[in-house]
């Protein structure tokens, strides 16, 4: 089962987000994986490409303020996760139409189908109960958010 602690970092997490259009959040998460040495800068464009192609093929808003855009990924050697939190929300072509206030960024080697599909059920699921969507939006600091995001 994947750990979402080992994924959701307090160094993963972007308490308020910036930007508010999908394509410049995208960036500033995947500059924020590069910000903290996850991902080399050589590869941003490269991922930023990757994740909204996937994006222009369906939005990934799953509804209740929640959007988790990712992309699998050939030779990435690991998944990788950051989380930002935007108090305005994000347009991500949700079903019910609500801008996505809690996004996670999803990356996945090419080869880990099995694993990619496991971690989206393991957000969905997180994210799938209101009172913990209340608290992330009630949270001030990384390490609050993650803890929320990562809780049993």
């Amino acid at each position: 089962m994947t750990n979402l602690e080992n994924l959701v970092s307090p160094e993963c997490v972007i308490p308020q987000l910036q930007a508010s259009e999908t394509e410049e959040v995208i960036g500033e998460m995947i500059e924020h994986l590069v910000e903290i040495g996850r991902i080399e800068p050589s590869d941003r464009d490269f991922l930023i490409n990757a994740v909204m192609e996937r994006e222009r093929e369906i939005g990934t808003g799953v509804g209740s303020g929640v959007a988790i855009p990712h992309a699998r990924i050939d030779g990435l050697p690991e998944v990788l996760a950051v989380f930002g939190r935007s108090q305005d929300g994000v347009e991500f072509q949700s079903p019910d139409d609500a801008p996505a206030k809690y996004i996670c960024l999803l990356l996945v080697p090419e080869d880990q189908a099995a694993k990619h599909l496991l971690t989206l059920a393991n957000l969905a699921k997180a994210f799938g109960q209101s009172q913990r969507r209340d608290a992330l939006l009630s949270a001030v600091t990384a390490e609050e958010l993650a803890q929320i995001l990562t809780a049993a």
